[in-house]
């Protein structure tokens, strides 16, 4: 949703958990699973994982 609102294409952003883009504007956009209870209780998002996409969000935002 981030990237078509911005008008930038798909193809050029690859989803996987954890990768990181640096967008057009200079701002970082991390790639996270969706933290439902499917993603969850299927173990392919854990808290572990999040917390670590979290935490380098944070360190790229400068938070």
């Amino acid at each position: 949703a981030i990237l078509k609102a911005l008008g930038l294409k798909l193809r050029e952003y690859p989803f996987g958990h954890g990768n990181e883009h640096r967008l057009t504007d200079g701002r970082w956009l991390v790639d996270s699973y969706h933290c439902s209870r499917y993603n969850t209780q299927t173990r392919r998002l854990t808290a572990p994982m999040f917390r670590k996409v979290m935490t380098r969000a944070r360190t790229l935002a400068r938070i």
